[in-house]
């Protein structure tokens, strides 16, 4: 298990498709670890976003129950969304909390940042924790979605993730990642 893996080398690329900001497909060529090119090898880029799970002064947790389309249903979610350009990502997610929930928070943690297709990018995710969330106004997200607010026990998140109640992958691999934290 000696042998060292090689990176692989974008030869060129062509957008086929871009429609900015949200997302762009580009057909590459690239030169794989052994030499060989693949003619072929597609990439889907979606803008980068942000995901907090934000844990209230009791202990608690705060969930939004909304509908998503990509889903096509109504699911549990935390606060997230899109990163501006030029903006940072704890920026970002602490802009959403606030716009989403009404929340601030007194500590947040970063839990990682990653892309959620291996070989075809998709997204680029900053994932995050809002500890000792409190109300500092009302929510305003702007967002085309009908939000309800939902206070829930670590338990109860748990049994949400499980049941299919939390319907985006995203929102139970924050919870996952949290839960690791100690929540």
């Amino acid at each position: 298990m000696s042998e060292q893996l090689k990176e692989w080398r974008t030869v060129s690329e062509t957008v086929i498709f871009e429609a900015k900001p949200y997302v762009r497909l580009t057909k590459q060529a690239v030169e794989i670890g052994d030499g060989r090119v693949v003619e072929d090898f597609y990439q889907v880029r979606l803008s980068p976003f942000v995901i907090t799970v934000p844990q209230l002064e009791g202990g608690s947790i705060l969930m939004i129950r909304q509908y998503k389309h990509g889903p096509g249903r109504v699911s549990l979610t935390f606060p997230a969304g899109f990163v501006e350009e030029g903006e940072e990502p704890l920026a970002a997610c602490s802009r959403e909390l606030i716009e989403e929930t009404g929340l601030e928070a007194r500590s947040a943690e970063h839990l990682g940042e990653f892309v959620d297709n291996g070989n075809q990018g998709g997204c680029l995710g900053n994932y995050f924790i809002h500890r000792d969330c409190r109300r500092l106004c009302e929510p305003a997200s702007g967002d085309l979605e009908e939000m309800k607010l939902v206070e829930m026990a670590v338990e109860e998140v748990d049994a949400a993730v499980f049941d299919g109640r939390v319907a985006i992958m995203h929102h139970a691999a924050a919870w996952s990642m949290a839960r690791l934290k100690g929540l």
